[in-house]
């Protein structure tokens, strides 16, 4: 007989409340259909909660429940909704303790990225609230603050949740629908499923009516989440805009590349390769494992790089069983075909946690491309480079975000960039996640 789902951890009753059911039903989640699976907490090896998994047959009721609920939230005065983001921002600040103590025993953070992943969290509440407000909310003619026309807007979207950014992944990709009145079903991993579910009852108990956000707990194989997009697409008015939107796994993806010209400032890639590379683990979508540094300046850099790698303290982990073997089975298979490996600290940490250590490799010498990606993990593979032209090629064959350190003026290097598959392109400094409140907003409403 199937017991329901159930708290296991008092963390995760802490945050949730007494009734698991009555926040699973919050969020549409139907706790009868689908296996239960645990959340085991990374650090403690307890369960935080058991969930409910949806599948590919979960999504048709939960569309049809948002755009029945889309209705009366997209007609509502704009006013009404900065009014429910405004209540909702004060809902998760009170919140801020509780889901401290979470995000590391679900997502695997360390305290600090735990402390920072809050932090950009309330920084996207406020930011999303400001884009919605001073952006036009009526069309010449029509009153300020008037409801769009639904024919103007979709009725219902669909956004994912990146795990290593668990809470403000997940706000950046439904806040701009909602305050634009549209409803959002949020695909997720059950890793994810903690935050989630207290982001949607701060949701709820601030106005937000139910069903406009629904979340879909997807399985825990890989190819999980990859399905139950592809059916979220072909119900909904398609994906949110949100950084590195992407259908394929992690390990299927072209990796991130770091790029050290020779006119840049060693040091400062060196440092900016460090958050990169190694920060939560390497398991952000904006992380670099592929570093290209002019020839030239591969000792240096190595050498600053080594330095810093000595105190360098990971506290991230990886958290699903297996993660760490494959990415050293990675690394054993590129020092087959020519690699070295430079730097590999003491084995990971003890007991349920893996807290990997950073893994630094030299490509092979005959490399002319971008190593094919490594599973999500903290490693750097350095590509020396010969020539401007050269990286160029590299960055051709690179993933969504790209960090150059140069000296050279931003004028003279954007017009080589055109063409680039980066959509995220920094200079001298490490690659930001996540995009623009305002962006998101204009594309909803101009979709």
């Amino acid at each position: 007989m199937n017991p329901g789902p159930r708290f296991g951890d008092r963390v995760a009753r802490e945050l949730l409340g007494p009734s698991l059911a009555r926040v699973l039903a919050e969020a549409g989640v139907d706790s009868t259909c689908g296996a239960l699976l645990p959340v085991p907490g990374v650090f403690s090896g307890r369960a935080l909660i058991s969930v409910p998994v949806g599948g590919p047959e979960a999504v048709p009721a939960a569309v049809a429940r948002a755009e029945e609920a889309s209705g009366a939230w997209g007609t509502c005065p704009a006013r009404r909704r900065l009014g429910w983001v405004a209540r909702f921002g004060r809902a998760v600040a009170e919140r801020r303790a509780a889901l401290a103590a979470v995000l590391p025993q679900s997502s695997g953070l360390g305290p600090e990225d735990a402390r920072i992943e809050y932090e950009d969290a309330s920084r996207t509440v406020r930011a999303c609230a400001r884009a919605a407000f001073l952006r036009p909310r009526a069309a010449p003619g029509k009153p300020h603050g008037a409801p769009l026309r639904p024919a103007d807007r979709p009725a219902v979207v669909f956004s994912g949740v990146d795990e290593a950014r668990p809470l403000a992944s997940l706000l950046e990709g439904a806040l701009p629908a909602l305050l634009s009145g549209i409803a959002v079903v949020t695909c997720l991993d059950r890793r994810s499923a903690v935050p989630a579910l207290a982001a949607v009852a701060a949701a709820r108990g601030a106005g937000l009516p139910r069903h406009v956000w629904q979340l879909l707990v997807h399985g825990p194989d890989r190819e999980d989440g990859v399905v139950l997009r592809s059916v979220l697409a072909e119900h909904t008015q398609g994906p949110a805009l949100q950084c590195c939107r992407h259908p394929l796994p992690r390990q299927g993806r072209a990796p991130g590349l770091l790029v050290l010209r020779r006119d840049g400032n060693v040091r400062a890639a060196a440092r900016g390769a460090l958050a990169a590379c190694f920060g939560r683990a390497g398991r952000r979508c904006s992380a670099t494992p592929v570093v290209a540094v002019d020839r030239g300046l591969v000792p240096a850099f190595l050498a600053d790089l080594g330095m810093r790698l000595i105190s360098f303290e990971p506290a991230a982990a990886l958290p699903e069983p297996g993660q760490e073997e494959r990415l050293l089975s990675w690394a054993r298979g590129l020092a087959e075909d020519g690699g070295r490996v430079l730097w590999r600290g003491p084995p990971g940490g003890t007991g349920h946690a893996c807290t990997p250590q950073p893994l630094v490799l030299l490509a092979p010498e005959h490399a002319r491309a971008v190593p094919p990606g490594p599973p999500p993990g903290p490693v750097a593979v350095v590509v020396p480079f010969s020539s401007w032209a050269d990286a160029l090629g590299l960055m051709r064959h690179g993933g969504p975000h790209l960090s150059v350190y140069t000296r050279a003026s931003p004028r003279r290097l954007w017009p080589q960039f055109a063409g680039l598959p980066a959509a995220r392109i920094s200079l001298n400094r490490p690659p930001e996640a996540g995009l623009p409140p305002a962006l998101s907003l204009d594309a909803l409403r101009s979709a």
